[in-house]
């Protein structure tokens, strides 16, 4: 692993804990074991470390280049598949998403901007997906209401699975396919 990576890697723990303004500099020296004035060599500031962060995350210049991803996938056959997929995505980038919810609540603006582009290409592949394979469920409201209530029933049920609280099972994903199964019934018993 590269200096630079190690940084990163060490950054991303650091200050999914403790915040961006709650990490200073000589703090993750501290932690990557370099000195000060190395950490300057490789990262100006906080925020150029963020920003590196993110974009080693793949979140700034894939989002702002790339047209909304495609999430359905062929191997998904159905509306709770869908949500546990995105669900289990997000288990794999918990610390990502505790680091960008800390910035967001402090008013951090980059942290914002990504998020915002990132609601905007979920919504965007949920209303697709559902437009392609659940027109169903989309009759009456439309697909950017439903995708709508999708997304902020993903977003929910991420919150309670940081607070401890989305099931029986100490195993997120366990919980995520249970309670995207109950999503998917209610959203066809009602349709």
């Amino acid at each position: 692993m590269s200096q630079r990576q190690h940084i990163l890697d060490t950054a991303l723990a650091l200050m999914s804990q403790r915040g961006v303004d709650g990490t200073s500099m000589r703090d993750l020296a501290s932690a990557a074991g370099l000195n000060v004035a190395s950490l300057y060599h490789y990262f100006a500031s906080k925020r150029d470390l963020l920003v590196a962060v993110l974009q080693e995350r793949g979140f700034i210049e894939d989002l702002a280049a790339a047209p909304a991803p495609a999430i359905a996938r062929d191997d998904l056959d159905g509306l709770a598949d869908i949500l546990d997929d995105i669900l289990r995505s997000m288990l794999e980038v918990e610390d990502f998403i505790r680091l960008m919810l800390g910035e967001v609540m402090r008013g951090e603006e980059t942290a914002h901007a990504v998020g915002v582009e990132l609601f905007e290409a979920t919504q965007t592949a949920l209303e697709r997906w559902l437009e392609e394979s659940e027109p169903a469920v989309c009759e009456g409201p439309g697909a950017p209401a439903v995708a709508r209530v999708l997304r902020a029933f993903i977003v929910g049920l991420f919150f309670e699975h940081l607070a401890g609280v989305t099931g029986p099972s100490d195993d997120g994903a366990t919980n995520f396919r249970a309670r995207a199964a109950e999503a998917a019934a209610v959203l066809r018993a009602r349709f």
